[in-house]
């Protein structure tokens, strides 16, 4: 049973895959009943994926699990009983399927570098992981402030507030690449775009950084 519980354990380089098909899908599809389905349950696999990796308490992982659970019944639901799959349900979710699970596997990084007595490959896959929900989640936020609002996200236009532009956006605003095709045409949007940005830079340079310079090493506990 212990071998069954563990299976999985650290495996976060599986979770990063997950992750990178489902931006990947995003990106290069459309918005559209079955293309929505799809992509929440790579995100919602991946997300999976990533918190039985972390191997948080038991109760975290079943509460995860069915709230993920959820939200692909709801998006089944409406996949087969409607013409659509309401594209702000799809934002809300990603949302907060990311802000829920990203904690318990920043936890569980913690606790596994702590258990291991070092920084092994897999913590610097985790870190990663984070590094690409924490796009995920931004470019949810950015479609939800539209949404709100009633006015287009881009200055570019309503036709363009659509969720691959969005993730792509998000992408290059976490990476600082800044194409400059889309920009934000509220100060709101102008200051969750300054956020994302600041604050991918900040984990590059400060977590990803640490992780990656003392990969292998042992802790010093003394």
């Amino acid at each position: 049973m212990t071998k069954i519980r563990e299976m999985g354990a650290e495996r976060y380089g599986f979770a990063l895959l997950l992750i990178l098909a489902s931006m990947i899908f995003i990106m290069a599809t459309h918005d559209g009943k079955w293309s929505n389905v799809i992509s929440l349950n790579l995100q919602a696999f991946a997300l999976f994926a990533s918190t039985r990796a972390a191997q948080p308490r038991m109760a975290i992982r079943v509460t995860v699990g069915v709230i993920i659970g959820l939200v692909l019944v709801a998006a089944w639901i409406q996949a087969g009983f409607t013409s659509s799959v309401n594209d702000d349900f799809v934002r809300l979710s990603t949302f907060s399927l990311v802000v829920i699970a990203t904690p318990a596997i920043a936890w569980g990084l913690v606790r596994q570098v702590k258990a291991r007595g070092m920084i092994t490959t897999h913590t610097m896959l985790g870190v990663l992981c984070i590094y690409l929900l924490m796009s995920l989640a931004f470019s949810a936020a950015f479609g939800a402030i539209s949404a709100v609002s009633g006015d287009p996200f881009f200055q570019q236009g309503a036709a363009d507030g659509t969720t691959n532009n969005y993730l792509y956006y998000s992408l290059t605003t976490i990476t600082t690449v800044g194409m400059g095709d889309f920009t934000p045409a509220t100060n709101l949007g102008r200051s969750l775009t300054a956020a994302e940005a600041l604050i991918g830079q900040i984990y590059v340079i400060t977590v990803v950084a640490v992780i990656v310079g003392n990969l292998g090493r042992p802790r010093n506990n003394g």
